[in-house]
């Protein structure tokens, strides 16, 4: 009886210390379009589960032939609440839909992912994998999708969710860091070269008459200070209001608020 007691004792340690709410849906890439190679969807499902273990939030992508007569938002929102996706008792998480039966999509946002991902950051996030879902590169538009989704959530978690007011750049790729490291050497490079250069030069003519007085002989008998004139510029700093713009939001049909946005690709 005592090890018995001792072990629900020890279960409610271990709820008590805060042990991480898992979702219950497992699966990030439900690929019912058939849009994904089975590598490409072992790497997404992969990389998606990775983010979605470390911020406890899900981000999941499914795509389908058909929205059932479904507006792209409804059957989003639908399909990520009756298939058990979400972190906690919020189902924190984010969801990107492609429909291919009129070349819809739809993100829907669920609990801590609505203030993570504001409307301007929906918003950056959709230019980030549009286009190449649009060209039909399927995998590389999810990954970006996942991607993106990750440097906002770190953001989030670590500082304040991009909006408005702090807006999201992306990341240069290598080979740019590449060339502005090595414009900078070119330019330390000269400057040091130049300045080299000075120096070896130990004859030049004097630039002014000052240059050729013998140090000492000149004597000053008297001196003053006489006010001219001023001049004062003014210039009108702009303030950014420090408010974002926020997030949208909708009563899904089970109840709950859900974020979102969508369009045609």
């Amino acid at each position: 009886m005592k090890k018995i007691r001792h072990l629900f004792l020890l279960l409610f340690l271990l709820l008590m210390v805060g042990v991480p709410v898992y979702a219950e849906n497992p699966d990030k890439v439900v690929d019912n379009a058939d849009l994904l190679t089975d590598k490409e969807e072992e790497k997404l499902e992969a990389q998606f589960t990775e983010i979605a273990e470390k911020y406890q939030c899900d981000v999941v992508v499914v795509t389908t032939d058909t929205l059932d007569g479904k507006s792209p938002m409804d059957y989003t929102d639908d399909y990520y609440y009756e298939h058990d996706y979400g972190y906690g008792p919020d189902i924190d998480g984010i969801m990107l839909m492609v429909s291919m039966e009129d070349r819809d999509w739809w993100i829907a946002t669920r609990g801590s992912a609505i203030q993570t991902f504001t409307d301007y950051g929906l918003e950056r996030l959709k230019e980030m994998f549009l286009s190449d879902l649009s060209d039909g590169e399927y995998y590389k538009a999810f990954k970006t999708f996942g991607t993106t989704a990750e440097a906002f959530m770190e953001e989030a978690e670590y500082g304040e969710p991009y909006d408005t007011n702090h807006t999201y750049s992306e990341p240069l790729p290598f080979w740019v860091h590449l060339a502005i490291a090595a414009v900078a050497a070119l330019i330390v490079s000269g400057i040091v070269i130049t300045v080299l250069s000075i120096q070896l030069k130990s004859v030049a003519p004097k630039e002014s008459a000052q240059d050729y007085v013998r140090t000492g002989s000149f004597h000053l008998a008297r001196r003053s200070d006489i006010f001219l004139y001023r001049t004062v510029d003014k210039q009108k700093i702009e303030h950014e209001s420090s408010s974002g713009g926020g997030s949208t939001t909708h009563t899904t049909s089970d109840g709950g608020t859900a974020g979102g946005t969508g369009g045609k690709f």
